[in-house]
């Protein structure tokens, strides 16, 4: 059986297409976004994020997990 591909993301993604591509609930983007967690941007009372940004961030997230596992 062959993967499923997913599609690329937009360049700029609101809470629900973020949500959708991370398999997160939209809450847990919000609150991680206005915690700082996630980089993002609210414009008046909407999230707006950056694929590449938010692509990064994982990366970086990523490197630090196996920087944790060789420590």
């Amino acid at each position: 059986m062959k993967p499923e591909l997913v599609p690329t993301p937009p360049d700029i993604l609101d809470v629900a297409a973020l949500a959708t591509w991370l398999h997160v609930h939209p809450t847990t983007i919000r609150a991680h976004a206005a915690q700082g967690l996630i980089p993002g941007r609210q414009i008046g009372n909407r999230w707006r994020f950056s694929r590449s940004k938010i692509e990064a961030w994982l990366s970086e997230d990523k490197r630090d997990d196996e920087d944790n596992k060789a420590a």
